[in-house]
């Protein structure tokens, strides 16, 4: 049995003294071309944003794998003259021996040369080993001399200049060049040592 009582409290229901304040809202949504609208401006943001991420990946990953040879050539040098002694950084295949086929991006090995035959034999001691890095990156070395290692003297000398060029093939604008100098330092170069734009290939 319903007990309420319904009185008039300021024109408003009063059920149990309690006062009702019921509304009502009006359901919206969106209407098709406001949809249409919205899938569109979505599309456009994904086809702008996506490539600019991907060049800017690109471009990290271009950047950190010179960052690694930079280091590694660095750490040759500084152990060369620490060690006193020949110390070679070699192109490798295996993670085991020199190789004279592929691109350093392969990885590479540094080492004591002690017969300086520029191979790893005998006592010769392996510093450190690299493994290969990101598929996308291509890094190639030109020199007069051996194309597939660079040895320091005790002096912290090279016995030969030349230049790493380092690339995303699949973004031709996408390189850079470590120069090497006879006094073992390398600089970051956006072209060849002679001013020539910069060639990726074997």
């Amino acid at each position: 049995m319903d007990v309420s009582t319904h009185t008039s409290h300021g024109g408003q229901e009063v059920r149990h003294g309690v006062i009702n304040t019921l509304s009502f809202k009006k359901i919206t949504g969106f209407s098709l071309i406001e949809l249409l609208v919205t899938t569109v401006l979505i599309a456009i943001s994904i086809s702008i944003g996506v490539p600019s991420y991907q060049s800017l990946a690109s471009s990290n990953r271009l950047s950190a794998s010179i960052n690694q040879l930079r280091g590694a050539l660095a750490l040759t040098r500084s152990e060369a003259v620490r060690r006193n002694q020949h110390v070679a950084i070699c192109h490798s295949l295996d993670g085991a021996q020199c190789s004279r086929r592929g691109n350093w991006s392969d990885g590479w090995i540094i080492f004591v040369d002690k017969n300086r035959d520029k191979y790893i034999n005998g006592s010769d001691a392996i510093i450190q080993l690299y493994h290969p890095i990101n598929k996308s990156i291509s890094i190639n070395y030109a020199a007069f001399g051996s194309k597939h290692y660079v040895v320091y003297r005790p002096s912290g000398f090279t016995l030969t200049n030349g230049t790493f060029t380092v690339c995303t093939p699949n973004i031709t604008a996408l390189k850079k060049a470590l120069i090497l100098t006879k006094s073992g330092r390398v600089r970051l170069s956006k072209v060849q040592d002679d001013g020539q734009e910069l060639e990726c290939g074997e």
